[in-house]
């Protein structure tokens, strides 16, 4: 008897939790409804004020969806609820829960976020999702959306009152007609505000070669200049002096980056060309390059041209990828960078210290330099000191290690944003011979670097005539 009643009893528990989960998912989808998005919207508000992060939820609204709607059959349009929500999910991370909130409008959330600006990236590549039309049966659809974003904790401490100021968002947008993006928290309007002037600033600016190339002289211990690596500089009539740590991140986005990397290489190439002539000794150039750079399938056949094109040697040409972006791509492959090596161009890890790579990936990179970054020369002890027996947390320890890494894989370590003559000698006494940074030189013109190349020259020169003037 008692087995019959256990029996009935799971069943019991199993129906309720059947009705449950159906309660708390989309019938068409499968994906959370409006229920659950609440549910995980509160638990992610308490994970956040634990630690101190932020939640973002974006409502997508469909524009036009259900006039589109009534012009298909029922199996037409479960198809493409399915198609859109597929295309939603891509662009998110691990962790982000996609909803349908009803019909015509989605829901995300964005949980455990460091940096407030991020929903407004997010949401920018929610759009460029739905950008590509839609096959349903032999019909094609295009389809827009309004978009809202609301932000914990400034625009609400629960979750009912975030998604409601995110529809508030997501109604303006579509007041504006639709196919763009509004924020309730003034930073996050500021900020999209700002992103859209950038975006059709950078396409204008790129298409008229409107951008300049700034070289930062790289000097061995005795202050001989050996190389230089480029940098890219825009400055905007309106929008003012705009940091590579905007354009790079904007330029990958808008499928632009292939065609601003090769304008700074051929300038680059160009130039180092026309400087080989004047220095006393080879003059290496470093430019960094985007992983999207890497992955695109013509890039080894256009740094090959542009090599050909500008005369530069291919072993005087050194490609710069930071040790972040080579984990970030995981899905990169080696194969390019291993045909460019097979040419003799160099490989450098920049910023290297902080992608936390693991020695096995490090070994299987066709690499020459390794830069120690600057944060690392600024934790630099120049003399070990002690307090109360206990010595100063520095990071002379890791930047040891990683010049007795290069010397055992045999490669080159260049430390950069070396700032005064104590870091350089104290990265001397480690072990490390070219230095980067304000101390030797800060970014300078093409014309301002070619005099310090004409004053060099001369001092060789000068060199080399003393010993006979005094032998005479």
């Amino acid at each position: 008897m008692m087995d019959h009643l256990s029996a009935a009893q799971n069943e019991v528990l199993q129906l309720q939790t059947q009705l449950l989960e159906a309660r708390q998912q989309d019938l068409i989808t499968g994906l959370p409804n409006r229920f659950r998005l609440a549910d995980r919207t509160d638990q992610a508000i308490l994970m956040a004020q634990r630690q101190e992060r932020f939640v973002a939820i974006i409502i997508i609204d469909l524009d036009r969806f259900k006039g589109i709607n009534q012009t298909l059959v029922f199996s037409e349009r479960d198809e493409l609820v399915h198609q859109v929500a597929r295309r939603l999910v891509a662009p998110l991370r691990l962790g982000d829960t996609l909803a349908v909130v009803n019909s015509d409008q989605f829901a995300v959330l964005l949980p455990d976020l460091h940096n407030p600006l991020e929903p407004t990236r997010v949401a920018k590549n929610l759009l460029e999702a739905l950008r590509i039309p839609f096959r349903v049966g032999k019909r094609e659809i295009n389809l827009t959306a309004s978009l809202g974003i609301s932000l914990y904790p400034e625009d609400g401490t629960d979750a009912s009152t975030l998604q409601k100021q995110a529809e508030s968002a997501a109604n303006r947008a579509k007041l504006e007609g639709g196919n763009c993006v509004q924020c309730n928290t003034p930073t996050l309007s500021e900020a999209f505000l700002e992103r859209r002037e950038l975006e059709t600033y950078l396409g204008e600016s790129i298409a008229a070669e409107n951008l300049e190339v700034f070289y930062q002289p790289q000097f061995d211990w005795s202050d001989n200049l050996i190389g230089v690596e480029a940098l890219l500089r825009w400055h905007h009539p309106i929008l003012g002096a705009v940091p590579p740590s905007k354009i790079i991140p904007l330029a990958e986005e808008n499928h632009l980056i292939h065609t601003l990397g090769e304008w700074v290489l051929r300038t680059a190439c160009r130039q180092a060309a026309s400087w080989q002539a004047l220095s006393p000794r080879p003059l290496r150039l470093a430019v960094n390059v985007s992983a999207h750079q890497v992955t695109h399938p013509n890039w080894v056949d256009s740094v090959a041209r542009i090599l050909r094109d500008t005369k530069l040697p291919p072993g005087r040409l050194e490609l710069e990828l930071t040790e972040s972006s080579l984990l970030k791509n995981e899905k990169l492959g080696l194969s390019p960078l291993h045909e460019l090596k097979g040419m003799g161009i160099r490989i450098g890890i920049d910023d290297f210290g902080t992608g936390y790579s693991s020695l096995s990936y490090l070994h299987r990179l066709p690499i020459d330099t390794l830069k120690i970054d600057q944060s690392f020369v600024r934790g630099l002890h120049p003399e070990p000191t002690e307090h109360s027996g206990h010595p100063e947390p520095s990071s002379n320890a890791i930047i040891q290690t990683i010049l007795q890494l290069g010397e055992n894989m045999n490669l080159e370590v260049i430390a950069e944003g070396v700032e005064t003559e104590a870091q350089k000698l104290a990265l001397y006494r480690l072990g490390c011979e070219v230095f980067q940074g304000f101390l030797l030189g800060r970014p300078m013109t093409a014309a301002d670097l070619g005099s310090v190349l004409d004053a060099q020259q001369a001092s060789a020169f000068e060199a080399f005539l003393l010993p006979r003037a005094g032998g005479s």
